[in-house]
């Protein structure tokens, strides 16, 4: 059965919705005005790579052991994150992945490792395109540098270890492999968070 069977139209447009949000939001994000179609690319090549593949990879990696798993998005917090943005502050919480029953310890492992795992791989090779200079042209050197952001950004917000966070499920699960994954991860994200970078 090849991928684009086992995605439901309502979970197409709940997963499209949520783009179109978060690429909206994280594109008036610094200026607080509309910006232009430069600007919403770059943003969405880090948005589609760091939200689109994340949620994809818990879908797909719970789908493998078996269950019933479907993206459905959050309608209010779609609306909220593109208010906030004109704020100038985002807490993107655009919906999440509802897996049909509760997985076994090492099952939940692998599933909430699956998106922060993704956005790691991800944020390595926007590194690696940016290092080589594969990555040329002014457009392309920004939607690499913001991609890299973005999903180094969400790997670590998401594996902190509260509330509903993949990192909370990690940590539970294993805290072993929450510290090797998780601690370097949110080490390597935080001088982004501090603006330091």
């Amino acid at each position: 059965m090849s991928i684009v069977n086992q995605i439901s139209h309502s979970e197409l447009t709940d997963l499209f919705l949520s783009l179109v949000a978060l690429v909206i939001a994280f594109s008036i994000l610094g200026a607080r005005t509309i910006p232009d179609a430069r600007i919403f690319l770059i943003t969405a090549v880090g948005v589609g790579t760091g939200f689109l593949l994340h949620e994809l990879a818990h879908k797909f990696v719970a789908m493998r052991y078996g269950y019933y798993a479907e993206y459905r998005a959050s309608r209010v917090n779609l609306v909220l994150i593109v208010a906030m943005a004109f704020a100038g502050f985002i807490f993107a919480a655009p919906g999440a992945v509802i897996i049909s029953r509760t997985s076994s310890a090492k099952e939940e492992l692998m599933i909430s490792l699956a998106g922060p795992m993704t956005n790691i791989i991800l944020s390595i090779i926007f590194f690696l395109l940016l290092a080589s200079g594969i990555a040329k042209g002014p457009l392309w050197l920004s939607a690499a540098n913001f991609a890299l952001f973005i999903n180094l950004t969400l790997a670590a917000f998401n594996l902190l270890p509260f509330g509903p966070m993949d990192g909370k499920k990690i940590f539970d699960c294993n805290r072993t492999v929450w510290v090797v994954v998780g601690v370097p991860t949110i080490l390597a994200a935080l001088p982004v968070y501090l603006g330091m970078i």
